[in-house]
Parts: structure tokens; C-alpha cells; sequence
């Protein structure tokens, strides 16, 4: 017994060893107990873990949602783009098929065996509709004979059509005094003429002293500007939106006369007309629309007016060689609309009887 007793003394690795296991089984056991260990699987700290795990996968999905609307937003614009972008094409093309059916009418006239087939125009009309399968061209043919010559129209003549444009009488007056000065030959003792030359000393450049070149030219005189030539608008609740100006469309530089096309002239050019006045105008204007006139006899007896002796010498029936063309494509069911724009001059002879002299893309007019 003392043998054995004395061996277990003897053995201290053994008893300490035994010491320690019991020592950790009885730390753990304390360790479950301990107030900290006790409170991870407390019911409230997992509802609490639980909150905070469903609200970051609400944010994720919340992330997710926003991602997809943003893409499905995208998609829908790059759609709507793209069905504009084709309906735009096939407006374009439209467009383009109505100058084209135009420039037909104007210089190749009909075969013999089709002259009594309807025709989409009449010499002296001026709009004309081209239909299409799927949509039409609506094209107005201006000739350049119905507008007022820039080279040949006198002071007077070009005043009243700025009048009849919006511009106040003054400012019409000048501003024709300063067309007439750009393309008279240098020299002039006119007191006006003098002062028009010191003002284009001063800002720096010559004036032409020759014939316009160009309606374009014009932004070079003094007192013309974009919005007088090519035109703007304005606003009023009376009259919602008013349109001003916009002379280009009544000037040419092609006419080479300074008579103008009854047919073709629009209201504000017949104005310039001396003798014209704002009812004779009008009539002419409106009753045209139904048939080109012919005579100044066929006014009179549409009208039942007659045309003043001073007005005679400036009005024409016969149609020049060049045409202003300004088409419009639409399409059915859309919104789009495309307009081209081109100067077109005939040619009596030759392989083409016809010569493109411009062409506007995406014109506004």
C-alpha cells in the first residue's frame, strides 16, 4: 500500500494532468454560466440578428430593384430612339420622293398617251400632295418668278414688302436704302450712300458695290439680321404664337425682273406691288387656290375687281425656269416629320432637263 501510495506521489505528471482536465471541465462549466455567454442565445439578441439580416437583404433587393428599373429605363429610351430614328429614315424618304415627284411635273412633261391621266399638278399651283403606302409628301412649288427680285426691285417695291413682313415704316425704309447702296457701284454722292460707306469703314469690311450673289448675302447689310431674314416668333396669350418677318421666302436673286408671278407671289409680295392693297391681295390669294389665273382679264372676272393701271407693269402669268421645292414627309400614325429643301432650275435641253442648284436637309420653314 505504501509501495503503491508512494508511487502516485512519486508520479507528479500523472496528477497534474488530472488536475488540469478537471480544472478546464470545471472553467467551462463556469464559463456557461457566465452572464455573457448566457446572453448569444438570449431570445431578444436573435430577434435582433435576425432585424438586422432582413434589412440588409431588403437593401440588397432594394439595390437590385433600383438596378432593374434603371436598365428597364434605358431600354426603353434606347427604343424609343431607335423607332425614331427608323420613322425619321422613312420620313426622310418620303421627302425626298416628293422633290423627286415634283421636279417630274415641272420638267418632264407627260407623253402624248398619258396627257389625259390625273396629275398630282398644274402649271401656276403651287402646293401638291404625293401619296405613299404608308404615308405622303406634302410639297409646296414656289417659282422664283413670284418673288421680288433683289438686283431688280426698286427702294419703294422692297420697303413695302418689309412692311408688309412686320417691320415698322422707318425701319423699312433704311433698311432698303442700304440694300439699294450694297449692289449701286461706289462713288455715289448721295449723303446716304456716303454715310452707309463710313459705316462699313468703321465696322471693318466693304460693301459689295455689285449685284447679291445669294439671298444669304443680305446679313452683310446694314440693319439685317437672322430674325428679319429668316424670320421669328413670339408669344402672347390673345394670340398664342405670332410668326414675323422671315423675308428670305420672299426674295430671290433668279427672277432677274421686277415683275412678279400672280400665281406664285405670296400676300406680303403682292403688297410690294404698287397700287395693290391688302383686299386685292387677299382675294387674289385665296381665289388661286381653286385655279391659276391666266390674264389680268380673268382676275377681273373671278374677282370682280380690277387690277390698278399702276399695278400692271410689275404682275407676270408665265413661269420662270427655276423653282423653290420644299417638301414634307409624314407617316401615318407618327408624329415625324422630315422637310427638304431644293432650288431646282429646268433645263430646256440636254440629257437631264433639270439641274439641282441647292438642297437644304432639315429645313424649319
Amino acid at each position: 500500500m505504501k509501495v503503491i501510495g508512494r508511487s502516485s506521489e512519486q508520479n507528479p505528471g500523472s496528477g497534474r494532468s488530472l488536475w488540469v482536465t478537471r480544472g478546464r471541465q470545471e472553467t467551462f462549466s463556469r464559463s456557461l454560466d457566465h452572464p455573457i455567454t448566457r446572453s448569444s442565445s438570449h431570445p431578444t439578441t436573435r430577434s435582433r440578428e435576425a432585424g438586422v439580416a432582413l434589412l440588409a437583404v431588403m437593401s440588397a433587393v432594394s439595390v437590385m430593384l433600383m438596378v432593374a428599373l434603371a436598365f428597364s429605363g434605358s431600354v426603353q429610351i434606347e427604343t424609343r430612339s431607335a423607332i425614331y430614328r427608323k420613322e425619321a429614315t422613312q420620313a426622310y424618304a418620303l421627302a425626298l420622293g416628293g422633290v423627286q415627284a415634283a421636279i417630274l411635273e415641272i420638267a418632264y412633261p407627260p407623253a402624248e398617251d398619258q396627257k389625259d391621266k390625273p396629275r398630282h399638278w398644274e402649271k401656276g399651283q403651287r402646293l401638291m400632295r404625293v401619296p405613299y403606302a404608308h404615308g405622303a409628301a406634302l410639297v409646296e412649288m414656289v417659282n422664283e418668278t413670284g418673288k421680288l427680285d433683289l438686283n431688280a426691285a426698286d427702294r419703294k417695291q422692297l420697303a413695302r414688302l418689309f412692311e408688309a413682313r412686320g417691320l415698322a415704316k422707318e425701319q423699312a425704309e433704311h433698311l432698303a436704302i442700304a440694300i439699294d447702296h450694297w449692289r449701286s457701284p461706289p462713288g455715289s454722292d448721295d449723303e446716304e450712300f456716303k454715310a452707309l460707306d463710313d459705316y462699313y469703314r468703321d465696322a471693318g469690311y466693304r460693301p459689295a458695290h455689285a449685284q447679291f450673289a445669294s439671298v444669304e448675302e443680305l446679313l452683310r447689310v446694314r440693319g439685317m439680321s437672322r430674325d428679319i431674314l429668316y424670320g421669328t416668333a413670339e408669344y402672347s396669350r390673345e394670340n398664342g404664337i405670332h410668326y414675323l418677318y422671315g423675308v428670305s421666302q420672299d426674295l430671290t436673286t433668279y427672277s432677274k425682273s421686277t415683275q412678279v408671278n400672280v400665281n406664285y407671289a405670296s400676300g406680303a409680295v403682292l403688297l410690294s406691288v404698287p397700287g395693290v392693297s391688302e383686299n386685292l391681295a387677299r382675294r387674289i390669294v385665296e381665289e388661286r387656290g381653286h385655279k391659276p389665273f391666266e390674264s389680268l382679264d380673268d382676275i377681273a372676272n373671278r374677282l370682280s375687281l380690277s387690277v390698278p393701271d399702276e399695278a400692271v407693269p410689275f404682275l407676270r402669268f408665265n413661269d420662270g425656269k427655276t423653282y423653290t421645292i420644299v417638301s414634307v414627309g409624314t407617316l401615318n400614325g407618327s408624329r415625324v416629320r422630315r422637310t427638304v429643301k431644293a432650288l431646282v432650275q429646268v433645263q430646256p435641253e440636254g440629257q437631264a432637263l433639270h439641274r439641282i442648284i441647292a438642297w437644304y436637309d432639315d429645313i424649319t420653314e
